[in-house]
């Protein structure tokens, strides 16, 4: 039989190796002469060619008994190994992601959204792939959309890539951030090549500020001030109004464009009040308990916003 002092010394070697550091990864000196170890036949000691069987079950009891004590030990057993060195993994799980192969597609489960990214980047290059993905705080109407578009990554194929995210529950039907086994999901094509990067949003903590791509109108039906409008009114005359609905207050001084056609520049933000008399273009939602006013020291002739008047743009 094979000397496993051999094999249970490089076990507990690799059991001091942190997931990502050199000597980690299937590729890695270590891991290449551990599944040697393994896999080698000890020249005293091997079977005759006429029991092919037994040679086998040994090798897979001894493969076996490896992988579940370096598991234990926290070890990353790359794709390499598990697959007895033939073929590549095609699934990943921990206790914030797990990866599954659907045909050209991976399917993340991202099951603590509230995790280190690095997880998520780990998770994803065990199977070959370089994507990077940030999970920040939004509005609950923004919750497992993109906050930002997809950078880098290309397709073998040439295909071009739709990352596919939302909420979803273990049978693929949209469910909410609320529910019981409701994950926020990302579909990442197989033949991706390159880095990838983008941020998906997640349920934020209360009053935690949202991301600046995950906001929404205050003033809309899922906004904290739905059914109040804003717009245009001077900040004497919707004070009132928020400070009735328990919400805290930071205000964005905004600069029209020249000529005021539409769109404008953000002067700079603060949670000293401004004039009474200044002019309310928009309300944002920046955090559960916190809107954010828009507002200029004087009256356009229309509503930098939007351009002009509210209503030709939003519909709500």
């Amino acid at each position: 039989m094979k000397n496993t002092d051999e094999i249970d010394a490089m076990t507990r070697a690799l059991a001091r190796i942190a997931p990502g550091q050199p000597g980690g990864l299937p590729s890695d000196a270590e891991a290449r002469t551990l599944l040697t170890l393994i896999t080698a036949e000890d020249p005293s000691t091997a079977a005759p060619r006429a029991r092919p069987a037994r040679r086998r079950g040994v090798r897979r009891l001894l493969l076996g008994v490896t992988v579940t004590a370096a598991l234990a030990a926290g070890v990353v057993i790359g794709p390499s190994v598990l697959g007895g060195g033939h073929g590549t993994a095609t699934s990943y799980a921990s206790s914030e992601i797990e990866i599954e192969r659907e045909g050209e597609e991976y399917l993340a489960r991202i099951k603590d959204p509230y995790a280190d990214h690095e997880k998520y980047h780990q998770a994803f290059l065990a199977l070959g792939l370089d994507v990077d993905v940030r999970i920040v705080p939004v509005a609950p109407t923004k919750v497992g959309q993109e906050v930002t578009g997809i950078e880098g990554g290309v397709r073998a194929s040439g295909k071009s890539w739709t990352s596919a995210s939302g909420m979803e529950d273990r049978e693929g039907k949209p469910c909410s951030a609320q529910q019981k086994n409701c994950y926020l999901v990302l579909r990442v094509p197989a033949d991706l090549t390159g880095k990838a990067s983008l941020r998906l949003g997640r349920q934020a903590k209360p009053g935690e500020r949202y991301d600046e791509g995950g906001q929404q109108a205050a003033t809309s039906k899922a906004g904290v001030l739905a059914g109040y409008r804003v717009d245009e009114k001077t900040v004497r005359e919707v004070l009132p109004e928020i400070t009735k609905r328990g919400l805290k207050i930071t205000y964005l001084i905004i600069e029209p464009y020249p000529g005021n056609p539409g769109g404008f520049t953000e002067v700079s933000e603060q949670s000293t009040p401004v004039g009474k008399d200044w002019v309310v273009w928009e309300a944002e939602q920046v955090a559960s308990d916190t809107v954010r006013l828009l507002v200029t020291d004087k009256r356009y002739d229309k509503n930098p916003v939007y351009g002009g008047p509210r209503d030709n743009v939003v519909t709500d």
